[in-house]
Protein backbone atom coordinates (compact mmCIF):
# COMPACT_ATOMS: atom_id res chain seq x y z
CA UNK A 1 0.00 0.00 0.00
CA UNK A 2 2.97 2.22 0.41
CA UNK A 3 3.84 2.04 -3.25
CA UNK A 4 0.21 3.18 -4.21
CA UNK A 5 0.06 5.95 -1.38
CA UNK A 6 3.49 7.67 -2.73
CA UNK A 7 2.36 7.27 -6.10
CA UNK A 8 -0.96 8.84 -5.16
CA UNK A 9 0.71 11.39 -3.09
CA UNK A 10 3.16 12.62 -6.05
CA UNK A 11 -0.37 12.58 -8.47
CA UNK A 12 -1.37 14.94 -5.83
CA UNK A 13 0.84 17.32 -5.23
CA UNK A 14 2.19 17.97 -8.92
CA UNK A 15 -1.47 18.94 -9.39
CA UNK A 16 -1.77 21.05 -6.91
CA UNK A 17 1.50 23.01 -7.66
CA UNK A 18 0.26 22.84 -11.59
CA UNK A 19 -3.19 24.33 -10.29
CA UNK A 20 -1.36 27.23 -8.12
CA UNK A 21 0.70 28.25 -11.02
CA UNK A 22 -1.81 28.27 -13.61
CA UNK A 23 -4.24 30.32 -11.33
CA UNK A 24 -1.58 32.81 -10.56
CA UNK A 25 -0.53 33.31 -14.11
CA UNK A 26 -4.44 33.08 -15.02
CA UNK A 27 -5.18 35.93 -12.89
CA UNK A 28 -2.10 38.02 -13.35
CA UNK A 29 -3.02 37.96 -17.28
CA UNK A 30 0.11 36.02 -18.06
CA UNK A 31 2.46 38.97 -16.16
CA UNK A 32 3.22 36.71 -12.78
CA UNK A 33 4.27 32.50 -12.55
CA UNK A 34 6.23 30.60 -9.42
CA UNK A 35 8.99 29.03 -11.76
CA UNK A 36 11.99 29.80 -9.59
CA UNK A 37 13.57 29.08 -6.83
CA UNK A 38 12.84 30.30 -3.58
CA UNK A 39 14.51 30.41 -0.16
CA UNK A 40 12.39 31.17 3.13
CA UNK A 41 13.77 33.70 5.92
CA UNK A 42 11.13 31.99 8.23
CA UNK A 43 12.51 28.33 7.80
CA UNK A 44 16.03 29.04 6.70
CA UNK A 45 15.49 26.79 3.62
CA UNK A 46 15.90 27.18 -0.12
CA UNK A 47 14.75 24.97 -2.84
CA UNK A 48 14.84 24.67 -6.57
CA UNK A 49 11.89 25.60 -9.14
CA UNK A 50 10.25 22.28 -9.22
CA UNK A 51 10.56 21.84 -5.18
CA UNK A 52 12.72 18.24 -5.84
CA UNK A 53 15.52 19.62 -4.03
CA UNK A 54 16.13 21.77 -1.26
CA UNK A 55 19.14 22.95 1.79
CA UNK A 56 19.45 24.66 4.46
CA UNK A 57 22.39 26.99 4.11
CA UNK A 58 24.43 28.36 7.23
CA UNK A 59 24.30 31.63 5.97
CA UNK A 60 22.30 33.12 3.17
CA UNK A 61 23.41 36.05 1.99
CA UNK A 62 22.07 38.95 -0.55
CA UNK A 63 24.61 41.02 -1.63
CA UNK A 64 24.35 44.47 -3.57
CA UNK A 65 27.83 45.41 -4.48
CA UNK A 66 31.06 43.06 -5.74
CA UNK A 67 32.80 44.10 -2.79
CA UNK A 68 29.91 42.34 -0.49
CA UNK A 69 30.55 39.38 -2.85
CA UNK A 70 34.36 39.67 -2.31
CA UNK A 71 33.85 39.41 1.65
CA UNK A 72 31.26 36.75 1.39
CA UNK A 73 33.74 34.33 -0.91
CA UNK A 74 36.61 35.08 0.74
CA UNK A 75 34.89 34.68 4.51
CA UNK A 76 33.20 31.41 3.34
CA UNK A 77 34.40 27.94 4.21
CA UNK A 78 32.38 26.77 1.72
CA UNK A 79 29.97 28.78 -1.23
CA UNK A 80 27.38 28.09 -3.97
CA UNK A 81 25.63 30.56 -6.01
CA UNK A 82 21.79 30.69 -6.90
CA UNK A 83 20.12 33.04 -9.00
CA UNK A 84 16.80 31.86 -11.06
CA UNK A 85 16.91 28.21 -9.53
CA UNK A 86 15.55 26.88 -12.38
CA UNK A 87 17.76 23.77 -11.97
CA UNK A 88 17.49 19.78 -11.86
CA UNK A 89 19.81 19.11 -9.52
CA UNK A 90 21.69 19.58 -6.15
CA UNK A 91 24.66 21.87 -7.82
CA UNK A 92 22.88 24.88 -5.74
CA UNK A 93 22.83 23.32 -2.47
CA UNK A 94 25.22 23.66 0.58
CA UNK A 95 25.35 23.62 4.48
CA UNK A 96 27.79 26.29 4.42
CA UNK A 97 27.19 29.85 2.45
CA UNK A 98 24.76 30.30 0.00
CA UNK A 99 24.94 33.79 -2.40
CA UNK A 100 21.80 34.71 -3.88
CA UNK A 101 22.77 37.09 -6.62
CA UNK A 102 19.51 38.94 -7.03
CA UNK A 103 20.22 42.11 -5.36
CA UNK A 104 23.31 42.71 -7.97
CA UNK A 105 21.81 43.33 -11.00
CA UNK A 106 21.44 46.22 -13.20
CA UNK A 107 22.37 47.10 -16.62
CA UNK A 108 25.68 48.94 -15.92
CA UNK A 109 26.57 50.23 -19.56
CA UNK A 110 25.39 50.37 -22.97
CA UNK A 111 27.44 51.05 -26.18
CA UNK A 112 24.58 51.48 -28.81
CA UNK A 113 27.24 51.75 -31.74
CA UNK A 114 29.24 49.25 -30.85
CA UNK A 115 25.89 46.80 -29.13
CA UNK A 116 27.74 45.76 -26.23
CA UNK A 117 26.02 45.71 -22.94
CA UNK A 118 27.44 45.45 -19.86
CA UNK A 119 25.46 44.14 -16.93
CA UNK A 120 25.48 42.75 -13.62
CA UNK A 121 25.19 38.87 -13.18
CA UNK A 122 22.09 38.00 -10.95
CA UNK A 123 19.97 40.12 -13.25
CA UNK A 124 17.04 37.98 -14.60
CA UNK A 125 16.22 37.80 -18.45
CA UNK A 126 12.67 39.61 -17.69
CA UNK A 127 14.72 42.63 -16.53
CA UNK A 128 16.96 42.67 -19.08
CA UNK A 129 15.46 42.21 -21.80
CA UNK A 130 13.05 45.34 -21.43
CA UNK A 131 16.35 47.48 -20.93
CA UNK A 132 18.17 46.52 -24.31
CA UNK A 133 14.66 46.64 -26.56
CA UNK A 134 14.54 50.15 -24.97
CA UNK A 135 17.87 50.39 -27.06
CA UNK A 136 17.04 48.41 -29.85
CA UNK A 137 18.88 46.07 -28.75
CA UNK A 138 18.70 42.43 -28.53
CA UNK A 139 20.20 38.49 -28.08
CA UNK A 140 20.04 35.98 -31.02
CA UNK A 141 19.54 33.28 -28.65
CA UNK A 142 17.43 33.35 -25.20
CA UNK A 143 16.47 31.16 -22.44
CA UNK A 144 13.26 29.38 -22.02
CA UNK A 145 11.96 30.90 -18.96
CA UNK A 146 12.45 34.46 -18.46
CA UNK A 147 12.90 33.70 -14.98
CA UNK A 148 16.58 33.04 -15.22
CA UNK A 149 19.71 34.94 -14.61
CA UNK A 150 22.59 35.57 -16.64
CA UNK A 151 25.16 34.10 -14.08
CA UNK A 152 23.11 31.24 -14.60
CA UNK A 153 22.71 31.01 -17.80
CA UNK A 154 26.48 31.45 -18.06
CA UNK A 155 27.20 28.42 -15.18
CA UNK A 156 25.07 25.90 -17.88
CA UNK A 157 26.29 27.82 -21.17
CA UNK A 158 22.59 28.44 -21.94
CA UNK A 159 21.79 26.98 -25.72
CA UNK A 160 18.40 27.40 -27.46
CA UNK A 161 18.00 25.84 -31.38
CA UNK A 162 19.17 27.40 -34.30
CA UNK A 163 21.01 27.23 -38.10
CA UNK A 164 23.09 30.17 -37.23
CA UNK A 165 23.23 30.64 -33.44
CA UNK A 166 22.66 27.96 -30.68
CA UNK A 167 24.32 29.57 -27.71
CA UNK A 168 24.52 32.73 -24.99
CA UNK A 169 28.25 32.12 -24.73
CA UNK A 170 28.90 33.17 -28.59
CA UNK A 171 27.60 36.65 -27.54
CA UNK A 172 30.04 37.07 -24.25
CA UNK A 173 32.78 39.01 -24.75
CA UNK A 174 34.44 39.02 -21.19
CA UNK A 175 33.19 38.26 -17.26
CA UNK A 176 34.18 39.49 -13.92
CA UNK A 177 34.25 36.96 -11.73
CA UNK A 178 35.62 36.27 -8.18
CA UNK A 179 37.93 33.50 -7.26
CA UNK A 180 38.04 31.49 -3.78
CA UNK A 181 40.09 34.33 -2.06
CA UNK A 182 37.65 36.85 -3.18
CA UNK A 183 39.44 38.69 -5.48
CA UNK A 184 37.67 39.69 -8.63
CA UNK A 185 39.37 40.01 -11.84
CA UNK A 186 38.03 40.18 -15.95
CA UNK A 187 38.61 37.29 -17.94
CA UNK A 188 38.40 37.34 -21.74
CA UNK A 189 38.13 35.40 -24.91
CA UNK A 190 41.65 33.68 -25.32
CA UNK A 191 42.07 33.50 -21.28
CA UNK A 192 41.67 29.85 -19.90
CA UNK A 193 39.39 30.94 -17.16
CA UNK A 194 36.87 32.62 -19.50
CA UNK A 195 36.27 29.08 -21.38
CA UNK A 196 35.89 27.15 -18.25
CA UNK A 197 33.79 29.36 -16.66
CA UNK A 198 31.11 29.05 -19.16
CA UNK A 199 29.45 25.75 -18.41
CA UNK A 200 31.45 25.33 -15.62
CA UNK A 201 28.17 24.99 -12.94
CA UNK A 202 30.24 27.59 -10.47
CA UNK A 203 33.19 25.11 -9.92
CA UNK A 204 35.24 28.32 -11.24
CA UNK A 205 34.33 31.31 -9.47
CA UNK A 206 31.85 33.61 -8.97
CA UNK A 207 30.18 35.32 -12.10
CA UNK A 208 29.62 39.29 -11.09
CA UNK A 209 29.42 41.21 -14.63
CA UNK A 210 29.32 39.96 -18.31
CA UNK A 211 29.94 42.02 -21.45
CA UNK A 212 27.58 40.96 -23.96
CA UNK A 213 27.66 41.77 -27.72
CA UNK A 214 24.15 42.26 -28.58
CA UNK A 215 22.45 42.59 -32.20
CA UNK A 216 19.32 44.74 -33.64
CA UNK A 217 16.22 44.23 -32.27
CA UNK A 218 14.14 42.42 -34.28
CA UNK A 219 10.21 40.28 -35.09
CA UNK A 220 10.36 36.87 -34.69
CA UNK A 221 7.11 34.67 -36.40
CA UNK A 222 6.69 31.42 -34.31
CA UNK A 223 4.92 28.36 -36.55
CA UNK A 224 3.19 25.14 -35.14
CA UNK A 225 2.20 22.45 -36.81
CA UNK A 226 1.84 19.13 -36.07
CA UNK A 227 3.67 16.91 -38.51
CA UNK A 228 4.26 13.05 -39.49
CA UNK A 229 7.59 12.08 -37.61
CA UNK A 230 8.96 9.90 -40.52
CA UNK A 231 8.98 13.17 -42.84
CA UNK A 232 10.45 15.70 -40.56
CA UNK A 233 13.52 13.18 -39.53
CA UNK A 234 13.91 12.65 -43.48
CA UNK A 235 13.73 16.04 -44.20
CA UNK A 236 15.80 17.63 -41.15
CA UNK A 237 19.06 19.10 -43.09
CA UNK A 238 15.90 20.63 -45.66
CA UNK A 239 14.27 22.36 -42.44
CA UNK A 240 16.97 23.21 -40.79
CA UNK A 241 17.81 25.61 -43.36
CA UNK A 242 14.90 26.36 -43.96
CA UNK A 243 13.98 27.95 -40.48
CA UNK A 244 16.40 30.13 -38.36
CA UNK A 245 15.11 28.15 -35.22
CA UNK A 246 13.54 24.61 -35.09
CA UNK A 247 12.29 22.26 -32.41
CA UNK A 248 10.19 19.41 -32.28
CA UNK A 249 8.16 17.83 -29.13
CA UNK A 250 7.54 13.98 -29.51
CA UNK A 251 5.48 12.31 -27.08
CA UNK A 252 7.34 9.41 -25.56
CA UNK A 253 6.01 6.03 -24.79
CA UNK A 254 3.23 5.26 -27.33
CA UNK A 255 2.70 4.56 -30.68
CA UNK A 256 2.63 8.18 -31.57
CA UNK A 257 3.33 9.05 -35.28
CA UNK A 258 2.81 12.59 -35.41
CA UNK A 259 4.49 15.08 -33.77
CA UNK A 260 4.63 18.96 -32.82
CA UNK A 261 6.83 21.21 -34.89
CA UNK A 262 7.86 24.61 -34.06
CA UNK A 263 9.57 27.08 -35.97
CA UNK A 264 10.56 30.49 -35.42
CA UNK A 265 11.79 33.06 -38.27
CA UNK A 266 12.93 36.86 -38.07
CA UNK A 267 10.27 38.53 -40.04
CA UNK A 268 9.92 42.19 -41.73
CA UNK A 269 5.79 41.92 -40.09
CA UNK A 270 5.43 44.43 -37.10
CA UNK A 271 4.17 42.22 -33.59
CA UNK A 272 0.47 41.60 -33.64
CA UNK A 273 -0.88 43.64 -30.89
CA UNK A 274 -2.77 40.22 -29.33
CA UNK A 275 -0.08 38.38 -29.28
CA UNK A 276 0.11 38.61 -25.13
CA UNK A 277 -3.54 36.81 -25.54
CA UNK A 278 -2.29 34.16 -27.75
CA UNK A 279 0.42 33.55 -25.51
CA UNK A 280 -1.55 33.04 -22.60
CA UNK A 281 -4.04 30.75 -24.90
CA UNK A 282 -0.84 28.30 -26.13
CA UNK A 283 0.35 28.35 -22.72
CA UNK A 284 -2.96 27.02 -21.05
CA UNK A 285 -3.50 24.43 -23.90
CA UNK A 286 -0.28 23.41 -23.28
CA UNK A 287 -0.94 23.07 -20.03
CA UNK A 288 -3.81 21.44 -19.96
CA UNK A 289 -2.41 18.55 -21.95
CA UNK A 290 1.20 17.89 -20.30
CA UNK A 291 0.31 19.21 -16.77
CA UNK A 292 -3.06 17.20 -16.00
CA UNK A 293 -3.76 14.72 -19.34
CA UNK A 294 -0.62 12.63 -19.69
CA UNK A 295 -0.65 12.36 -15.85
CA UNK A 296 -4.36 9.98 -16.32
CA UNK A 297 -2.61 7.72 -18.41
CA UNK A 298 -0.70 5.21 -15.84
CA UNK A 299 -1.42 2.13 -18.33
CA UNK A 300 -0.10 1.51 -21.84
CA UNK A 301 -3.17 0.97 -23.35
CA UNK A 302 -4.47 4.48 -21.70
CA UNK A 303 -1.28 6.32 -22.55
CA UNK A 304 -2.16 5.36 -26.51
CA UNK A 305 -5.55 6.92 -25.98
CA UNK A 306 -4.44 9.64 -24.50
CA UNK A 307 -1.83 10.45 -26.93
CA UNK A 308 -4.06 10.18 -29.77
CA UNK A 309 -6.76 12.56 -27.90
CA UNK A 310 -3.97 14.89 -26.98
CA UNK A 311 -2.41 14.92 -30.66
CA UNK A 312 -5.81 15.18 -32.19
CA UNK A 313 -6.62 18.36 -29.63
CA UNK A 314 -3.36 19.67 -30.76
CA UNK A 315 -4.08 19.25 -34.57
CA UNK A 316 -7.63 21.30 -33.65
CA UNK A 317 -6.26 24.49 -31.33
CA UNK A 318 -2.93 24.92 -32.82
CA UNK A 319 -1.90 23.52 -36.00
CA UNK A 320 -1.09 26.65 -38.38
CA UNK A 321 -1.25 28.79 -35.51
CA UNK A 322 1.57 31.97 -36.25
CA UNK A 323 2.15 34.70 -34.23
CA UNK A 324 4.73 37.56 -34.42
CA UNK A 325 6.63 38.64 -31.27
CA UNK A 326 9.01 40.77 -30.33
CA UNK A 327 12.42 39.34 -30.31
CA UNK A 328 12.75 39.77 -26.54
CA UNK A 329 9.62 37.30 -26.20
CA UNK A 330 9.33 35.47 -28.98
CA UNK A 331 11.82 32.28 -27.63
CA UNK A 332 10.53 32.36 -23.89
CA UNK A 333 8.04 29.74 -22.05
CA UNK A 334 6.36 31.18 -19.21
CA UNK A 335 3.55 28.40 -17.68
CA UNK A 336 5.80 25.28 -17.11
CA UNK A 337 4.38 22.17 -15.77
CA UNK A 338 5.68 20.77 -12.73
CA UNK A 339 8.27 18.17 -14.14
CA UNK A 340 12.22 16.83 -14.09
CA UNK A 341 14.56 17.08 -17.18
CA UNK A 342 17.73 15.33 -18.40
CA UNK A 343 19.13 16.28 -21.31
CA UNK A 344 22.40 14.86 -23.36
CA UNK A 345 23.99 16.65 -27.05
CA UNK A 346 24.88 13.68 -29.26
CA UNK A 347 26.15 14.01 -32.60
CA UNK A 348 24.37 15.09 -35.33
CA UNK A 349 24.94 12.53 -37.50
CA UNK A 350 23.78 9.84 -34.74
CA UNK A 351 20.41 11.68 -33.02
CA UNK A 352 17.92 9.56 -35.09
CA UNK A 353 19.16 6.43 -33.73
CA UNK A 354 19.82 7.69 -30.31
CA UNK A 355 16.24 9.27 -30.46
CA UNK A 356 14.76 5.71 -32.25
CA UNK A 357 16.47 3.67 -28.80
CA UNK A 358 15.10 6.51 -26.15
CA UNK A 359 11.27 5.96 -27.53
CA UNK A 360 11.71 2.17 -27.72
CA UNK A 361 12.78 2.59 -23.87
CA UNK A 362 10.00 4.42 -22.91
CA UNK A 363 7.63 2.19 -24.94
CA UNK A 364 8.82 -0.97 -23.39
CA UNK A 365 8.52 0.46 -20.00
CA UNK A 366 5.60 2.12 -20.31
CA UNK A 367 6.45 5.62 -19.49
CA UNK A 368 4.78 8.35 -21.33
CA UNK A 369 7.00 11.50 -21.70
CA UNK A 370 7.49 14.78 -23.44
CA UNK A 371 10.89 14.49 -25.25
CA UNK A 372 11.88 17.84 -27.16
CA UNK A 373 14.50 18.11 -29.64
CA UNK A 374 16.50 20.84 -30.62
CA UNK A 375 19.78 21.77 -32.87
CA UNK A 376 22.63 23.76 -32.97
CA UNK A 377 26.00 24.74 -35.16
CA UNK A 378 29.30 24.45 -33.14
CA UNK A 379 29.46 27.64 -32.04
CA UNK A 380 30.07 27.04 -28.02
CA UNK A 381 32.90 28.97 -26.49
CA UNK A 382 32.68 26.94 -23.24
CA UNK A 383 34.95 23.91 -22.57
CA UNK A 384 32.25 21.74 -20.67
CA UNK A 385 28.72 21.27 -21.87
CA UNK A 386 26.48 19.25 -24.13
CA UNK A 387 26.63 20.99 -27.34
CA UNK A 388 30.90 21.81 -27.23
CA UNK A 389 32.79 21.25 -30.04
CA UNK A 390 30.53 19.75 -32.88
CA UNK A 391 27.18 20.32 -34.40
CA UNK A 392 24.71 18.98 -31.91
CA UNK A 393 20.79 17.45 -31.60
CA UNK A 394 20.20 18.14 -28.18
CA UNK A 395 17.81 15.06 -26.98
CA UNK A 396 15.41 16.13 -22.97
CA UNK A 397 13.69 14.38 -21.50
CA UNK A 398 11.24 16.40 -19.82
CA UNK A 399 8.49 13.85 -17.96
CA UNK A 400 5.52 15.16 -15.77
CA UNK A 401 6.08 14.44 -11.70
CA UNK A 402 3.29 12.59 -11.52
CA UNK A 403 5.33 9.80 -11.75
CA UNK A 404 8.97 9.27 -10.65
CA UNK A 405 11.78 9.64 -13.31
CA UNK A 406 14.15 8.00 -11.91
CA UNK A 407 14.45 4.67 -13.58
CA UNK A 408 14.27 6.10 -17.01
CA UNK A 409 16.49 8.70 -16.38
CA UNK A 410 19.09 6.07 -15.71
CA UNK A 411 18.75 3.89 -18.73
CA UNK A 412 18.12 6.51 -21.21
CA UNK A 413 21.45 8.11 -19.41
CA UNK A 414 23.22 4.76 -20.70
CA UNK A 415 21.51 5.38 -24.08
CA UNK A 416 22.92 8.72 -24.62
CA UNK A 417 26.35 7.68 -23.50
CA UNK A 418 26.19 5.08 -25.83
CA UNK A 419 26.03 7.37 -28.51
CA UNK A 420 28.38 10.00 -28.01
CA UNK A 421 26.20 11.99 -25.63
CA UNK A 422 27.73 14.81 -23.69
CA UNK A 423 25.55 15.82 -20.77
CA UNK A 424 23.49 19.11 -19.80
CA UNK A 425 25.52 19.50 -16.81
CA UNK A 426 22.36 21.95 -15.37
CA UNK A 427 19.85 18.43 -15.69
CA UNK A 428 19.05 15.23 -13.60
CA UNK A 429 22.30 12.93 -14.04
CA UNK A 430 24.39 10.51 -12.39
CA UNK A 431 27.36 10.77 -14.13
CA UNK A 432 30.65 10.71 -12.66
CA UNK A 433 34.53 11.78 -13.35
CA UNK A 434 34.74 8.58 -15.55
CA UNK A 435 32.42 9.58 -17.56
CA UNK A 436 33.31 13.13 -18.05
CA UNK A 437 36.23 12.18 -19.46
CA UNK A 438 34.97 9.88 -21.93
CA UNK A 439 33.28 12.82 -23.05
CA UNK A 440 35.07 16.17 -22.74
CA UNK A 441 39.01 14.34 -22.62
CA UNK A 442 41.19 17.55 -23.12
CA UNK A 443 38.76 19.83 -22.66
CA UNK A 444 37.80 18.17 -18.65
CA UNK A 445 42.17 18.49 -18.73
CA UNK A 446 41.59 22.41 -19.41
CA UNK A 447 38.94 22.69 -17.12
CA UNK A 448 40.37 20.99 -14.49
CA UNK A 449 43.41 23.25 -14.24
CA UNK A 450 41.43 26.15 -14.15
CA UNK A 451 39.69 24.91 -11.62
CA UNK A 452 42.39 24.00 -9.61
CA UNK A 453 44.03 27.61 -9.84
CA UNK A 454 40.49 29.70 -9.16
CA UNK A 455 39.71 27.60 -6.09
CA UNK A 456 42.64 25.23 -4.60
CA UNK A 457 40.65 24.05 -1.73
CA UNK A 458 37.58 23.45 -2.96
CA UNK A 459 35.30 26.63 -1.59
CA UNK A 460 33.06 26.32 -4.55
CA UNK A 461 32.65 22.18 -4.19
CA UNK A 462 29.91 20.79 -3.01
CA UNK A 463 28.39 17.07 -3.02
CA UNK A 464 26.96 17.26 -6.29
CA UNK A 465 30.34 18.71 -7.39
CA UNK A 466 33.02 16.56 -5.93
CA UNK A 467 30.54 13.60 -6.96
CA UNK A 468 30.47 14.97 -10.98
CA UNK A 469 34.17 16.57 -11.10
CA UNK A 470 35.82 15.01 -8.60
CA UNK A 471 37.37 16.71 -5.41
CA UNK A 472 39.02 20.11 -6.31
CA UNK A 473 41.94 19.77 -3.51
CA UNK A 474 43.17 16.50 -5.29
CA UNK A 475 43.36 17.71 -8.30
CA UNK A 476 46.91 18.26 -10.19
CA UNK A 477 47.94 20.86 -12.36
CA UNK A 478 48.60 20.51 -15.82
CA UNK A 479 51.32 22.98 -17.34
CA UNK A 480 49.67 22.68 -20.62
CA UNK A 481 48.08 26.04 -22.05
CA UNK A 482 44.90 26.27 -22.91
CA UNK A 483 44.02 25.32 -26.49
CA UNK A 484 41.58 26.55 -28.73
CA UNK A 485 38.62 23.67 -27.94
CA UNK A 486 37.79 24.07 -31.90
CA UNK A 487 41.51 23.12 -32.94
CA UNK A 488 40.82 20.06 -33.60
CA UNK A 489 39.34 20.51 -36.89
CA UNK A 490 39.52 22.44 -39.80
CA UNK A 491 38.47 26.21 -39.96
CA UNK A 492 35.04 27.18 -41.05
CA UNK A 493 33.04 29.95 -42.00
CA UNK A 494 30.92 29.48 -38.99
CA UNK A 495 33.74 28.73 -36.29
CA UNK A 496 34.13 30.16 -33.06
CA UNK A 497 36.67 32.72 -32.81
CA UNK A 498 38.48 32.55 -29.71
CA UNK A 499 41.19 35.27 -30.28
CA UNK A 500 38.19 37.84 -30.25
Amino acid sequence: MSGIGDRVGRWARTWAINTLNTAVYTLSLGEVTLHEGKYSRLTRRWSNWNRTFAARPGRYVRPTSEAEICEAVGAAERVRVVGGGHTFNASPLTEHTLISLDGYNKVLAVDRDRKVVRAQAGIRLRDLMPQLEAHGLDLPVLGSTNAQSLAGLVATDLHGTGRDHGFLSEQVLSLRVVNARGEAHTVRRGDAAFHAILGGLGCCGVVTEVELLCVDAYNLKKSIQIVRRDWAEENIERLLQEHDHLSFYYLGGVDAENIRMNVWDQTSQAPQRSYPWRDMYLELVDMLFTGYVIGLAPTMKAANLTAWLGLAFFKLTMNGHKTVYPSSVGFRRKLFYRHDEMEYGVPFERYRECLAEIRAMLRRKKYVSIIEVRFTPERSQGLLGPGVGRRTCFIELAPGLSGDPTEIFREGEQIFRRYGGQLHLGKATWATPENLREMFADRLVQFQKVRREQDGAGKFDNDFARALFGPAAALGCSSSPLKNPSSSRSSTAGEADFSA
